[in-house]
């Protein structure tokens, strides 16, 4: 009896980040920090998302009821929560 492997590849995903698998282009199943085997030709990682907090800066121009226009700097803080990562992606 023999078993043939295919062409296996190993990925990484690092500590604070999710490797997202896709199967033929499709999504498959979200893959936690460590090593893993992929099988390569049909199976990829996609992409990854990253769990650390993440500022976005953003400056606002409005106008108030006065008529002066006034700049304002806002920062936002985010990050992604693991049971939450395939609706990020």
């Amino acid at each position: 009896m023999t078993t043939e492997m295919g062409c296996m590849c190993l990925q990484c995903v690092r500590t604070n980040e999710v490797g997202i698998v896709e199967d033929l282009g499709q999504f498959r199943k979200l893959i936690d920090p460590g090593l893993h085997f992929i099988c390569w030709p049909l199976t990829a990682v996609a992409g990854r998302l990253t769990l650390r907090i993440q500022q976005l800066d953003v400056i606002c121009e409005t106008k108030t009821k006065d008529n002066v226009f006034v700049q304002v700097a806002v920062a936002v803080q985010y990050r992604v929560l693991v049971g939450s990562a395939y609706d990020a992606y």
